[in-house]
């Protein structure tokens, strides 16, 4: 009675384990909604600024960071996921917001626009105080038309919207303490989308993803390209760990009846984050 109980019960603890087992492998690692947030650090930035009168030339281009001593490298907050309605298609969103500040007594002088919409020029030795903020939003949609065990390729479009602000204080002598305008720019464009996932193993992964445009339309010219090539680990079933490498690229041109902007930033670095997915 003693051996055949003790039987049934190591075959029950067995058909337990293969249960077990059966059902974990009918329950992979949910991805139908991801939110990653992480931080950014900027490693190398390469940018050119100008902005005049309407009926000047675009003028000199300055360089943000020699000329007006804007800080360049920072970590920035990105935010990024994406909700899959079914395996072969998605929504995807983004968001991240690079601020800069300076202060400097220039070394050369150049062109800008004061608060009225006249060209000034501001002179050598002046003190300028100056902000810079670039905000991106993103929304878009992908379509995975290969998808494995193994590897997705997918491609899409969606929305990229770039607000630009910039704002300038420089204290002279003539004319005395210019406050000059803050331009506001804010450039919705549609933009292409590819992305290639490649997990190695069932935790461990790597990815490329790439977004780019090129668009004139109204007033506005523009270039954006953002590339990512990253790895991730799904330490836990809801948490990933995850590394990339960010080149991230915007030229723009902005021509009014009051002003002609124009904007060109290149910046890359590192992004580490930490996802979840339900």
């Amino acid at each position: 009675m003693k051996a055949n109980r003790s039987k049934n019960m190591g075959l029950a603890a067995l058909l337990a384990i293969c249960f077990s087992a059966a059902v974990s492998a009918e329950e992979p690692s949910p991805d139908k909604f991801r939110l990653a947030i992480g931080g950014f650090n900027t490693n190398r930035v390469d940018s050119t600024l100008s902005l005049t009168g309407a009926e000047a030339g675009l003028g000199a281009s300055i360089s943000p960071r020699d000329t007006l001593g804007l800080k360049t490298e920072s970590t920035v907050l990105r935010i990024e996921g994406h909700y899959r309605f079914n395996d072969k298609h998605a929504l995807t969103y983004g968001w991240y917001s690079i601020s800069s500040d300076g202060k400097k007594e220039l070394e050369e002088e150049f062109e800008w626009v004061d608060e009225d919409g006249n060209t000034i020029t501001i002179p050598l030795g002046a003190k300028v105080d100056t902000r810079l903020k670039t905000e991106i939003f993103k929304l878009g949609y992908l379509w995975s038309f290969y998808r494995s065990d193994k590897m997705e390729v997918a491609i899409g479009g969606g929305l990229h919207t770039t607000r630009l602000t910039v704002g300038l204080d420089a204290s002279v002598t003539n004319p005395p303490d210019s406050s000059v305008e803050q331009v506001d720019s804010t450039l919705p464009l549609p933009v292409f989308s590819f992305a290639l996932n490649y997990q190695v193993t069932p935790k461990f992964g790597w990815y490329l993803k790439t977004e780019a445009f090129a668009l004139a339309f109204d007033n506005y010219t523009g270039a954006y390209r953002d590339n990512q090539l990253g790895m991730e680990y799904r330490a836990w079933r809801h948490v990933g760990l995850g590394a990339s490498l960010n080149v991230n690229s915007l030229d723009l041109e902005e021509d009014d009846s009051e002003s002609k902007l124009k904007y060109a930033n290149s910046r890359s670095g590192l992004l580490f984050y930490l996802a979840t997915y339900f």
